[in-house]
């Protein structure tokens, strides 16, 4: 079974963001990827990975032109607040 993944993203003031993309690149030569998906109406983008995926990988989140990471893929639920601009 793969990692669940959950991404909100939140606008400055700390309200969700609806129908923003985020993308999600999993390092890795051989086994690196990546995951897009949409946000929901609570700012939520839900994410499975691929089963081979070690908790020690890394992965960068990326909204808009912002880029938040790394972190381990283990961490399963991430929070980014977009700034002001």
């Amino acid at each position: 079974m793969g990692h669940n993944l959950d991404v909100q993203v939140l606008d400055s003031d700390e309200n969700p963001i609806t129908g923003i993309k985020v993308t999600i690149v999993i390092e890795g030569i051989w086994k690196g990827g990546e995951l897009r998906e949409f946000t929901d109406e609570d700012g939520h983008a839900e994410f499975e990975t691929a089963s081979d995926y070690e908790d020690s990988r890394q992965l960068t989140i990326y909204v808009r032109d912002e880029e938040f990471g790394p972190y381990y893929i283990s961490g399963g639920a991430y929070t980014v607040t977009l700034s002001d601009d």
